[in-house]
Order: structure tokens, then C-alpha cells, then sequence
């Protein structure tokens, strides 16, 4: 398959995010899938057959960008959505693997491009945003209309827990491919044969 990942974190470093998506990385490298990544200008290089690695332009000002909402990350955010619609408007992507707040970027190359998307869900973004900065709850509506928005739009969406796919069943998302605790190639087969339309059972031949 040809996939644009978006990964708004600094790539590669050693925390849990990104060390799900080098590992995502590595599987998609030994499927022959071609993947073009798009991340922040933080993180140590990596290299892997048919992977390339798209950074957004060097920050001088922006420095140290830790998990979590801030302004440095929404400065990067910005940088991720311009490249990814300059490569998706160059390319024929058959499917985006959006992680965390990506799905936002996703959602809009879907409208522009009909490309389909894959939602890679840590955590109920609505719901963080509101835990994190009590004075934004008088917009919990609105967060959630934007969460549902693209949890509705997603060919697929993959949370890491049956209790944050509980949550977001009220949006009605087409499909749900929870991860569960079962090793990662399992789990990578799924999430992209959910995407593909097949069935769980025939996408477990592939292992």
C-alpha cells in the first residue's frame, strides 16, 4: 500500500508514542508497504527500506516539545498540515494513518482529496483538553462535535482500550479495531485490513 503517516511528535525518541510508530514502521518496512511519514523537525534520524521520512522545516524557537497541549505543538501542527497537502496533492495515497490530533489534518485531506484515513487514538482529545484546562469546559460541546466529526469521517479508528472505544461509540464511527494485548503485528494487520474491507479472519494469514 502507499500511506501517508502523520506523526505530530519529535520522531524518533524514546517515549511511548513514538516508539509505537518506529515499530509501525519497521512491520510496514518488512511488508514492502511505501510510506511517507510527515513529523516534527525534533528526533533522531531512522532508516528503514521503503519509508521516507518527511520533516516539517527546522524551529529555531521551538525546542523541546513534550506530549501534551502547548503552543510549541500547535506551531508544528501547523508546519504537518501544510506538508502533508503539499505530498497529498502530489501523490495517490491509498489510505493516512492519522495519530492523536493529526485526525484533524486527515479529515480535511479526506474532503480535499478522498483519501480514506485510519484514526489512531491514544485518548478522547475532548476529553484531555477539558482535564487539563478546566477553564476551556464551557467548550466541551464544541470539542466534542470536532472529536465526533472525525471519529465519524474515519474508515477505521483504532483506540488502545476497550473503555475509550465505549466512549466514543455515541459518535458512531464505521468501524472499531480495539488493541487489544496481543502482539503488534497482529495488531498493525487489523488495523489496515479494517481500512482494506477484509474480514479479521482472512487479514490473519498475513501473520
Amino acid at each position: 500500500m502507499n500511506i501517508l503517516l502523520l506523526a505530530p511528535q519529535p520522531f524518533y525518541q524514546e517515549r511511548g508514542t513514538p516508539i509505537d510508530i518506529d515499530r509501525m514502521l519497521q512491520i510496514l518496512s518488512e511488508r514492502h508497504d511505501q510510506v511517507d511519514v510527515v513529523t516534527y523537525h525534533e528526533g533522531s534520524a531512522v532508516a528503514y527500506n521503503h519509508i521516507k521520512v518527511i520533516r516539517i522545516p527546522n524551529l529555531p524557537l521551538v525546542r523541546n516539545i513534550r506530549p501534551g497541549l502547548s503552543w510549541k505543538k500547535l506551531v508544528c501542527d501547523l508546519f504537518v498540515f501544510f506538508t502533508a497537502l503539499r505530498l497529498a496533492s502530489r501523490n495517490h495515497y491509498q489510505v493516512i494513518h492519522a495519530v492523536e490530533e493529526s485526525v484533524f489534518i486527515a479529515l480535511v485531506l479526506k474532503w480535499l482529496f478522498k483519501i480514506p484515513y485510519v484514526y489512531d487514538m491514544d485518548s478522547s482529545l475532548a476529553q484531555q483538553l477539558v482535564e487539563k484546562h478546566p477553564s476551556l469546559s464551557p467548550f466541551t460541546r464544541l470539542f466534542n462535535f470536532f472529536e465526533g466529526l472525525a471519529v465519524r469521517n474515519a474508515k477505521a479508528v483504532v483506540p488502545v482500550c476497550a473503555a475509550l472505544a465505549e466512549s466514543i461509540e455515541k459518535y458512531h464511527p464505521e468501524k472499531i479495531v480495539i488493541l487489544w494485548d496481543c502482539p503488534f503485528l497482529t495488531l498493525l494487520i487489523v488495523d489496515y485490513a479494517a481500512v482494506k474491507g477484509m474480514n479479521f479472519f482472512a487479514s490473519s494469514l498475513f501473520l
